[in-house]
């Protein structure tokens, strides 16, 4: 079973609390998938996103690798900072995902953490520097058509109730997808077991849905 498997994360300072615990997380995902070689092959990036403001800071991205050691070593230099407003840019980073990652295997798997919406007041009302939505045109249902065409199962790990909105309107263009309760486990081992937790039961199902 050969499975890609990609984290997008917002990166901004509001995820500090969270980052190092997600990032812990993510490692031990990566040694356990390592551990199950050769029942399954796994490779696996990450998208890190910011926000407009950021400039060259707004996306962070490696990609695909077969290597847990590389990875690891590429993740340690995350860190949460950035951001402006109380959006982000998801639509950005969830196209970066899509679009710059080299996606190969049949079973594709996208794990998204955040704790802000998209800009727009289709997502937001307040402290939105784009009310009218993303600076560089991207429209959820152009980003979330892309993913569904190439045929990755999108996750999504949900911190705050900010996300509420959003969730909502994604399950209206893609249909039902799984949200993983994350909230009020920032930084703790309880946020690793639940994140682990979650993202083998997000292979577990893009692998059923491939059967």
């Amino acid at each position: 079973m050969e499975v890609d498997l990609c984290f997008v994360m917002d990166c901004t300072g509001s995820m500090g609390s969270y980052i190092e615990g997600v990032k812990n997380s993510i490692k031990k995902v990566v040694d356990y998938m390592a551990n199950m070689e050769p029942a399954i092959r796994i490779r696996i990036g990450f998208c890190g996103y910011r926000d407009h403001c950021d400039g060259s800071n707004r996306l962070q991205i490696f990609d695909f690798t077969n290597s847990p050691e590389n990875f690891k070593n590429s993740l340690s230099g995350v860190s949460a900072t950035g951001g402006g407003d109380t959006p982000e840019d998801v639509l950005g980073g969830l196209d970066a995902a899509v679009s710059r990652m080299t996606w190969r295997n049949d079973i594709r798997v996208l794990l998204h953490i955040g704790d802000c919406p998209p800009h727009g007041r289709r997502f937001i009302y307040t402290d939105d520097n784009y009310p009218d939505g993303d600076p560089n045109g991207l429209t959820a249902e152009g980003v979330l058509g892309e993913m569904q065409s190439a045929k990755i199962s999108y996750f999504f790990g949900e911190i705050t109730g900010l996300t509420k909105t959003m969730i909502s309107e994604f399950k209206k263009i893609i249909g039902e997808f799984n949200v993983f309760d994350f909230r009020s486990t920032p930084d703790t081992e309880g946020l690793v077991e639940k994140f682990f937790d979650a993202t083998c039961s997000a292979i577990n199902t893009a692998i059923t849905l491939r059967e």
